[in-house]
Formats: structure tokens, C-alpha cells, sequence
């Protein structure tokens, strides 16, 4: 009875104990990566890197999750959902944060086994770095002849860097140490996202090819409307955009020649777009030879915008300093 009594009285001086102990009984835990990923559609949750595993859960769309690993070539995420430890295909997903510091294979993963996406070999004696390449951050050198696991770029072209595997740990050297025996490296996740300066190449490169894709669809329909064609109005062509991050640009001011070439052809290609639309929106949807050849001339010009902002893109992609900032320093170049 003294007992119960204690309780009661225990209960009432401080009414949240229990609620406080159940709430902490039940905190899911986190493995304090920092990365975290959002799913972009209904995605498998599955129990290990691949189709074959057993589905463990269908997850929503914008679902935010903690990043805790990934496959080699970082096709696969492990994720914590609630609790449970499971794989998302990684082209489902957005991330924030530098994936590849994730442990490749995942946490406590389950048996599989898998082929190295790509191989190498060291051919001389080769720095090895923590998180990059630079020289307050070497933390020790491998032999020539190492073969190394390649887990990661930051670049394809010129100086730049592998992330590589060795003995269980995450490094990173440079690629003119390592010579490529397996594989294809290109496959590799290309870290140059987390950087302004490489954003934006991956962001022209993308915008560029998705509004060549605009441009090529817009310019079939005018050709054909000059030949003569019927041309359907469903489904109706696409607009082009600019789908780069301004405050990037604005911190990268070298790169507003071919953003603005880029923006000058999309401008030329939506009009083209815009003029077709209006055609199909039109009680009267006949055409004169005035409005093919403005179609066609806005087209020309916006053909010479997107070959501009390609011709500007190519020495940008291989002037990169975040790739050229070790190079000249580095003894250990051929």
C-alpha cells in the first residue's frame, strides 16, 4: 500500500516522467550521417542493392529519409526508414550533403555479392588523401601496383580526382596516379555537384541537352508544316527553360556568356513553340508561307544560340580550378 501511495504521489510532483521515458523509449535512432535523401516518386524500399532483393515497403513520394550508405557506383542508398535499414534506387531520389562519404555496401547490409563497378592500379607511388586532394590533407602514400576499388570522381577530364576503396576505407587520389583496368569510372557518382562552380556545369549540361530535345521536336513540326504535312496538335510540344541556379551564377560570373546564349535560344525555341499553339488554338488553322519562314528563321537563330552555349561550355568544363587547384603543385604528375 506504501508503495502505491509513493507512486501516486511520485506521479503528481512530476506528471511528464512517464510520458518523457516512453518518448525516449521510442526515438528512432539516426546514425548522424548529415545526408539525407527525398523520395521523388513511389519508390521500393528493398532489402538489399538490387531488383532481386525482397520488397520490404513502398514508400511515398517526398518522403525525406537519413542517408546511412550506397553501392559503389552509388545506384543504390541505404536508407533508415523508421528504424529499418533498406535500399531506394538512387534515380528515385534527391540527396543533400556528399553521398559519397557514405560506407560503400551500406550498414550491417545483407549477404549479397556484387562486382566492382571499377578497378585500377596505382603506376607510381601514389598520395592518399582523407576528404581532398591537398596537401594539409594527406594522410599517407600506397606503393605502385595497388589495385584499388574506384568508388567516386570529382570530374572526368584533365587533373581530376578518384575516390577509391583500399582496405575497407574511403580515399581519394589523383586520377594521373591510377590507371583504369576495369570498368567504366564514368559510371561513378561525380561529386562536383556540392561546388558552385560545378553545379553548374552539370546544370548546362543537363539544360542544354533537355532544351536540344525541345528544340529538335519544335523544329520537326515548322519542316513539316513547310512540306506541306498535316502535323497533329496533340499532345502539344513542350516549352524550354532555364533550369539553372541563379545565386551560382551570380558567384560564377564566367559563366553568364553561355547562360545567356542558352537563354537567347529558348527564348527563339518558345516562340517557335508558342506560334504553333496559337495555330492549333485557332478557329482558323491555315498557314501562310510568312508564318513558316518566321518559325523557321526564329529556329535558325535559336540552332546558333544552343551551338554558342555548347562551344562556351566545353573550355569551362576543362578550365575547372576546383580540379586544377593541386595539379601544379604535385610533384607526382607524368
Amino acid at each position: 500500500m506504501k508503495k502505491l501511495i509513493l507512486l501516486v504521489i511520485t506521479l503528481a510532483l512530476y506528471p511528464n516522467m512517464a510520458f518523457a521515458q516512453d518518448t525516449a523509449a521510442t526515438e528512432e535512432p539516426t546514425y548522424g550521417t548529415g545526408i539525407y535523401v527525398t523520395t521523388q516518386d513511389f519508390s521500393s524500399l528493398r532489402a538489399g542493392p538490387d531488383k532481386s532483393f525482397a520488397r520490404i515497403e513502398i514508400l511515398p513520394p517526398v518522403l525525406t529519409l537519413e542517408a546511412v550508405g550506397r553501392t559503389a557506383d552509388t545506384r543504390w542508398i541505404q536508407v533508415n526508414y523508421d528504424g529499418t535499414l533498406g535500399w531506394v534506387a538512387s534515380i528515385l531520389l534527391v540527396w543533400t550533403g556528399d553521398v559519397t562519404t557514405l560506407p560503400v555496401d551500406g550498414i550491417n547490409p545483407a549477404p549479397f555479392v556484387r562486382r566492382a563497378g571499377a578497378v585500377g592500379v596505382t603506376v607510381r607511388e601514389t598520395p592518399i588523401y582523407r576528404t581532398q586532394v591537398t596537401p594539409e590533407d594527406q594522410i599517407g602514400t600506397l606503393p605502385a601496383g595497388v589495385e584499388v576499388e574506384l568508388t567516386g570522381r570529382l570530374g572526368q577530364n584533365g587533373f581530376f580526382r578518384f575516390q577509391i576503396k583500399y582496405q575497407g576505407q574511403l580515399y581519394w587520389v589523383g586520377s594521373w596516379n591510377i590507371r583504369v583496368t576495369g570498368g567504366n569510372y564514368l559510371r561513378l557518382l561525380d561529386s562536383a555537384y556540392l561546388f558552385p562552380y560545378g553545379r553548374l556545369i552539370l546544370q548546362l549540361e543537363e539544360n542544354l541537352a533537355v532544351t536540344v530535345s525541345s528544340f529538335t521536336r519544335i523544329r520537326d513540326v515548322w519542316r513539316r508544316l513547310g512540306q506541306g504535312a498535316t502535323v497533329s496538335c496533340t499532345p502539344p510540344p513542350t516549352y524550354a527553360r532555364l533550369l539553372l541556379t541563379d545565386a551560382d551564377v551570380q558567384i560564377e560570373q564566367k559563366f553568364v556568356p553561355a547562360v545567356n546564349a542558352l537563354d537567347a535560344g529558348i527564348t527563339s525555341i518558345n516562340t517557335a513553340v508558342s506560334a504553333f499553339i496559337d495555330l492549333c488554338n485557332s478557329t482558323d488553322r491555315s498557314l501562310t508561307q510568312v508564318d513558316i519562314d518566321a518559325a523557321l528563321l526564329e529556329l535558325a537563330s535559336a540552332e546558333r544560340n544552343l551551338i554558342l552555349a555548347s562551344s562556351l561550355l566545353e573550355p569551362l568544363r576543362n578550365r575547372n580550378p576546383l580540379l586544377a587547384t593541386f595539379a601544379g603543385n604535385n610533384s607526382s604528375n607524368p
